[in-house]
């Protein structure tokens, strides 16, 4: 009897054979659904997955290791889509691997590539736990691992001699955007959410770049930015999300709005749990105060109002980081690579005049 292959099981399922790979090694990114109906047909079927063979196989093409630390957002989820699909153009296979905060260490990226065979690794997202002082010992010990390495949507910010490349979307221009925009429609009292610790904000993380970029947009205009009016992330670990924005103006609403008319936020996850904390305060967007994005996430579109926000160019990130890795597997000695992309403004309801004292 001719043993059943993937392409056979994914045709019988209406999916990709990447998703019936995925579906079979219990990988996060797939929906539960599908994955249900990969192992139900797998079963109908005979399917049996040849693990050699799968082995083999990436030992021998050219494939490069995609690693996610920690939850995979939307954002994420999208990039990786373009990655995909830009690598496979490019002759290159690629594999997801997901990696536990508590294991994102370079003893981890050392493991996985030398397990795999894997000529290369892009990150996606952050990597590594250390505060921004041990930055550069997690930089030269990736240096260590051997084969190159391009951070994507994240600098390499450890600031040694032993940096990697990184793709991103210019985090300090797109926030230094929607702060003039803010200012260009008449506010003077503009604070930011959320802001980590004091040590990190002088960091290369997502949020600092932003910050910073708010922070001169609003002293070049001759506007304070001082403590009063950053907005502290209650739950710095995970700062990216729509409960650290709603349970941090939640907190910083104790007092009232005071003279804030308008509020840039960190990304669209943090603004999405902003307005719910607005709105359960009885403070209208944009009448009362006005509230900016980052990211592009489809979830802005669909807030009540929606949110004015920078949308990330996913598919200029994905092929500036594939023409990066590249360029650095064909040429060992290649300097690496500190890339800046300019996001879109994306004006939603958001945004406002401010309101009258």
């Amino acid at each position: 009897m001719a043993r059943v292959t993937i392409k056979e099981l994914a045709e019988a399922c209406g999916v990709a054979a990447s998703t019936v790979s995925r579906a079979m090694n219990d990988r996060s990114d797939v929906n539960p659904e599908t994955r249900a109906r990969v192992l139900e047909a797998a079963k109908r079927m005979g399917y049996v997955p040849n693990e050699s063979a799968r082995n083999l196989k990436i030992e021998n093409t050219k494939t490069i290791a995609v690693i996610i630390q920690g939850e995979t957002s939307e954002l994420l989820i999208k990039l990786l889509a373009e990655l995909e699909q830009k690598l496979s153009d490019a002759g290159y296979d690629s594999y997801l691997s997901h990696v536990p905060d508590d294991k994102a260490d370079a003893a981890t990226v050392e493991r996985i590539v030398s397990e795999r065979k894997y000529v290369a690794v892009i990150f996606l997202g952050r990597y590594g736990n250390s505060g921004s002082k041990d930055a550069p010992l997690l930089s030269s010990q990736l240096a260590r691992v051997g084969v190159p390495i391009v951070f994507c949507t994240t600098a390499d910010f450890s600031g040694s001699p032993f940096s990697q490349s990184s793709v991103s979307v210019d985090d300090y221009a797109g926030a230094s955007e929607v702060t003039r925009l803010l200012i260009e429609r008449g506010h003077t009292h503009i604070a930011y959410a959320c802001v980590g610790d004091e040590i990190g904000r002088e960091s290369g993380h997502a949020w600092a770049l932003r910050y910073r970029g708010y922070r001169d947009a609003m002293e070049t205009a001759g506007l304070l930015a001082g403590e009063a009016l950053m907005i502290p992330a209650m739950n710095p670990p995970d700062m990216y999300s729509m409960a650290c924005g709603y349970e941090s103006v939640r907190a910083w609403l104790g007092e009232g709005l005071g003279d804030t008319t308008g509020i840039v936020c960190s990304c669209d996850a943090v603004a999405t749990g902003v307005l719910r904390a607005l709105h359960e305060a009885g403070v209208r967007v944009p009448q009362d105060v006005s509230v900016t994005g980052f990211d592009g996430l489809d979830i802005a579109s669909y807030t009540v109002p929606s949110i004015t926000t920078i949308a990330q160019p996913l598919d200029k990130i994905a092929q500036s980081t594939v023409r990066v890795l590249v360029a650095a597997l064909q040429h060992e000695h290649r300097t690496t690579e500190q890339v800046w992309i300019n996001g879109t403004l994306f004006q939603g309801e958001s945004v406002g005049a401010p309101r009258k004292s």
